[in-house]
């Protein structure tokens, strides 16, 4: 093989895996790791162009150059290689660069012989892969047969390879003096440095890709144990809170009753006050029954149990409800019913995501305002609509408010946790049904919910489409 023929093979080979390199910069940008390698892919493959185009000119400017550029981007990876495995890494490290340009642009300049240049590059590129095997031996965990090890032990073997075929190279400069033996010098020439390097090459950089997708591997796993472990802490908090605090709530709310009646019989002089320690109360009966009807929606191993209600008997019981909450004469709930219909549904968790729904069109309207209730059958489906007379919802936050936690520019002092919405979409999801939120063009908020409706029940008591 002659010498073109295996440095175009090397070269292809390395401007695809300079490619490549570049490619990881794109996948985890906010890596120095994947930067620096991005940079040694777009420094050698510069320097591999230039080398090629020039490679039968006489020595000059642009052959120092792409020399220079091939001998960055080795010592780019090797910093990048510290990088990955979080090894300091100080200024010094890139001084072996303007050391080898300096020592190449001297040889170049006083017009030295190809054999000198080769040894520079040899000796240069040997001292690089050897800090890059100083690197990754210095790895203190142990690997053992895991595919990070392996891909370590194929990387060590690549620059053992590397290493290897520059030795020979110099051996080859410094020993061979025969001239009658030209032809044959080059031919060993080709085997050494460019076929045995280009072995090396295959197996150093696509370890590296390994290691790097091991690492992201890992790092998800990692997450995604994380997440798992949040998600268990805060279950074990919801089922603590479910079982601790309705007792002292309830103490609260038996004592005020009492108080309320005490109150009536000496002629409601404390009336006002203790209507308002009771909405309090009923306050965080209803955050702590939203926090744990959170919990049992989000826990996806948890079914939902489906009953057939008749729709007007469960919109008046959900109406009721409210009523008794806010006070008839703290809101005003109409209720038009255009057609009957059967709602197949979990009645406790719809019956929540209306109350919600509700409480949110009272509290965020006017004082006194009127909440206006429809429901309609259409092809297939049952629509709940849910509108009050408040300020409405910024345009750019009607997709936003369903975010958990979330609250909108426009709830000022109005108390809430910002679940609400979340948990009323998970609800209506787990229906098989839909929710969406709108301005209204007279002002105020309208909340249409789309439910399916359910199967047909045949006489023989087999269900029909």
């Amino acid at each position: 093989m002659d010498t073109l023929t295996a440095s175009t093979a090397l070269s292809i080979v390395q401007l695809c895996i300079s490619a490549t390199m570049i490619g990881l910069y794109y996948a985890a940008p906010s890596e120095r790791y994947t930067r620096l390698w991005a940079a040694s892919g777009v420094l050698t493959s510069a320097g591999m162009t230039i080398i090629f185009l020039n490679i039968s000119s006489k020595p000059g400017f642009m052959l120092t150059s792409g020399n220079s550029m091939l001998f960055a981007g080795c010592v780019v990876v090797w910093i990048g290689l510290r990088a990955f495995y979080e090894q300091k890494i100080t200024f010094w490290a890139y001084s072996p660069i303007p050391i080898f340009s300096g020592l190449y642009s001297l040889l170049v300049s006083t017009d030295a012989d190809f054999s000198s240049r080769a040894a520079l590059s040899s000796i240069s590129l040997i001292f690089v892969f050897f800090l890059c095997m100083h690197s990754l031996l210095k790895i203190p965990e142990n690997l053992g047969l895991s595919r990070r090890g392996y891909a370590r032990g194929m990387a060590i073997l690549g620059l053992v390879l590397l290493s290897s075929a520059h030795i020979f190279r110099i051996i080859l400069i410094v020993y061979w003096n025969n001239p009658s033996e030209s032809e044959k010098l080059m031919q060993f020439n080709a085997i050494s440095v460019y076929l045995v390097a280009l072995a090396g090459t295959v197996l150093f950089f696509p370890a590296l890709l390994l290691l790097y997708f091991e690492r992201i591997k890992h790092q998800l796993i990692f997450s995604l144990n994380s997440k798992q472990e949040a998600l268990d802490i805060q279950n074990r908090f919801v089922e603590m809170f479910s079982h601790e605090y309705r007792t002292p709530l309830a103490v609260i709310r038996t004592n005020l009753a009492i108080l309320k009646n005490r109150d009536e019989a000496s002629g409601e002089r404390l009336k006002g006050n203790l209507e308002k320690m009771q909405r309090a109360v009923q306050r965080l009966v209803e955050v702590a029954e939203t926090a744990l009807e959170s919990g049992k929606i989000a826990d996806v191993h948890m079914g939902i149990y489906f009953d057939r209600v008749q729709l007007s008997d469960f919109l008046t019981a959900v109406i009721s409800e409210s009523i008794d909450y806010w006070g008839i004469s703290q809101v005003q709930i109409e209720l038009h019913i255009y057609s009957s219909s059967i709602l197949h549904c979990d009645v406790k968790l719809l019956k929540t995501a209306l109350l919600n729904l509700i409480d949110n069109a009272i509290k965020y309207g006017p004082q006194k305002g009127a909440v206006d209730i429809t429901a309609r059958l259409e092809v297939g489906a049952t629509v709940i609509t849910v509108a009050d007379r408040g300020p409405g919802i910024p345009e750019q936050e009607l997709e936003l408010v369903y975010r958990k936690y979330f609250r909108g520019s426009r709830t000022g002092s109005v108390a809430g946790s910002g679940v609400g919405l979340y948990l009323v979409r998970r609800i209506i999801g787990q229906h098989g049904g839909s929710i969406t939120l709108t301005n209204r063009a007279g002002g105020g908020t309208l909340a249409t919910i789309i439910l399916p409706c359910p199967p047909k029940v045949n006489n023989d008591n087999g269900i029909s489409n």
